[in-house]
């Protein structure tokens, strides 16, 4: 066998193998939609239903939830400015260190309003719900 019919086959080989990557990606990719973002009202109601709350403690989840979206969202977009900030800066490490501190102040902010959040929570069950509130607070930092 020659050199150039060698050469011939390794090419068409390495070209149908290029295709069949190809369509396994814009094939594959099909399979995943784009779901979009949570759909906060089914979780906020399977939450009350997995947890049996009445219509008071229905009440006082609600206030506690959308005290801590609006909290979530402003500490979110600060956080997402402050890294910015850092990441883009070419100033001296002194000013760059004074940048990573904001995003370090803005991530235990997040991390203390998540923990005030879920203990917000736990104050409104029943010493019933505790356990499985226990357990569903565990899954989600899992």
């Amino acid at each position: 066998m020659n050199k150039i019919k060698l050469l011939s086959i390794v090419v068409g080989l390495l070209v149908l193998l290029n295709v069949i990557v190809l369509s396994f990606l814009f094939l594959g990719m099909n399979n995943h939609p784009n779901q979009g973002p949570p759909n906060r009202e089914g979780t906020r109601n399977s939450l009350i239903e997995k947890f049996g709350f009445d219509e008071n403690q229905i009440n006082l989840f609600e206030i506690s939830r959308t005290k801590h979206m609006e909290l979530s969202r402003s500490h979110s977009k600060q956080l997402e400015e402050a890294s910015i900030a850092y990441y883009n800066s070419s100033a001296s490490n002194e000013i760059r260190d004074s940048l990573y501190s904001n995003v370090e102040s803005m991530t235990q902010k997040t991390y203390k309003a998540n923990s005030t959040h879920f203990e917000d929570v736990r104050n409104i069950c029943t010493p019933e719900q505790l356990p499985e509130m226990d357990n569903f607070i565990k899954g989600l930092l899992n």
